[in-house]
């Protein structure tokens, strides 16, 4: 017997902390290697002997993850939040996703009101380079200096420098 490829799904069960998801692993292993070599494996097939996400996997990352990955089980088309979509990034760096990467950035790039001291250091966390130079030239050319707390995100050394090139 032939398995159709479109209405043919091997369920997965995934525990992430004590939250147990059970979806098609298609819309994992389509995007990731480590994924797709679960496939092969036994684990994951009942509640019992689930596919255990590493402890720094939490429930709600791993939703957000499957909410882009999954659209058609979503009734409607989903604004995330930049919360959501650090939840996504954080993911898909630790599963090597660079496609659902892709498309991550360019939907953060989109949100209104991202603070470019956020954008440097989330572009230094996920390593997007070309979030450097944009953010940098907003952050000198805002009338507001820096406030503590930017300057706690940013750090003593890349505080310094900006205030030399805004002086």
């Amino acid at each position: 017997m032939t398995k159709d490829d479109a209405y043919y799904h091997d369920y997965r069960v995934f525990l992430a902390e004590n939250h147990l998801f059970q979806i098609p692993i298609r819309f994992l292993a389509a995007e990731s290697e480590y994924f797709r070599a679960r496939m092969d494996q036994n684990d994951g097939l009942t509640e019992e002997n689930p596919i255990r996400l590493d402890s720094d996997v939490s429930p709600e990352d791993f939703r957000q993850l499957l909410r882009v990955l999954s659209p058609a089980f979503n009734a409607e088309p989903e604004v995330f939040s930049l919360s959501q979509w650090l939840s996504v990034l954080k993911l898909v760096k630790k599963w090597d996703m660079d496609e659902v990467r892709g498309y991550a950035i360019s939907a953060i790039e989109k949100l209104p009101n991202v603070d470019p001291v956020d954008k440097i250091v989330l572009a230094r966390t996920y390593d997007i380079p070309t979030w450097l130079v944009p953010s940098f030239n907003e952050i000198l050319q805002r009338p507001q200096s820096l406030t503590e707390s930017d300057i706690e995100k940013l750090g003593i050394p890349t505080t310094v420098r900006l205030v030399k090139l805004r002086d």
